[in-house]
């Protein structure tokens, strides 16, 4: 019985391509970079951009908006200005937008992390009891993300390392946005209007 190579159980990063090794550097530093900007910006940021670039504002705050929603902290004031700033439906397109891609990357971020390609890599990868959790269930990817503050971050986590395919995670994820997109649209047109 001879003791198994250490290097084949943990492959370096000479092993995995060069787009990875990038990504695994680049992707926490862009998500720091949100979680800065995120303390940075008020609901009077974005309306004074809206000011200066006019409709073009909504190029940059999607962007935006997904790399905050994409780092751990709210991005939902984003969604509520957006609420006030246009139209209530083209307000809603940009809510959900820009936290559809956000989820999308943040997603792709722990998949790349974690390594794991597929649910058998992931029942291989994770402890036992993680393994179990109905991380491809409709009812946990929409109801999951409904959580406030967490669900998102929630749901994207234990899916990206669950192993789900990443085309049931954004059908599912797609309609676990809606609401909320709904919801603090509505506030932002009913808040920043009547102001």
């Amino acid at each position: 019985m001879s003791p198994a190579d250490p290097a084949e159980e943990h492959p370096t990063d000479k092993s995995q391509p060069l787009w990875k090794r990038i990504f695994r550097v680049v992707l926490p530093i862009v998500l720091l970079v949100g979680c800065w900007f995120a303390f940075q910006t008020s609901g009077d940021d974005l309306r004074a951009m809206h000011q200066r670039l006019g409709w073009i504002a909504s190029v940059v705050t999607v962007p935006l908006h997904a790399v905050i929603a994409a780092a751990p902290v709210p991005s939902d004031v984003i969604v509520i200005a957006n609420g006030g700033l246009y139209p209530y439906p083209f307000a809603v397109l940009l809510g959900w937008l820009g936290w559809f891609l956000g989820s999308t990357l943040e997603f792709l971020t722990i998949r790349l992390l974690t390594g794991v390609e597929s649910a058998e890599d992931a029942r291989q990868k994770m402890p036992t009891w993680l393994s179990r959790w109905p991380a491809g269930s409709p009812w946990f990817l929409v109801l999951g993300r409904q959580i406030p503050g967490v669900g998102a971050h929630l749901t994207a986590g234990v899916a990206a390392a669950g192993g789900v395919s990443l085309k049931r995670y954004l059908l599912w994820t797609a309609v676990a946005i809606v609401p909320g997109a709904l919801l603090l649209s509505a506030i932002g047109a009913h808040l920043l209007s009547s102001a």
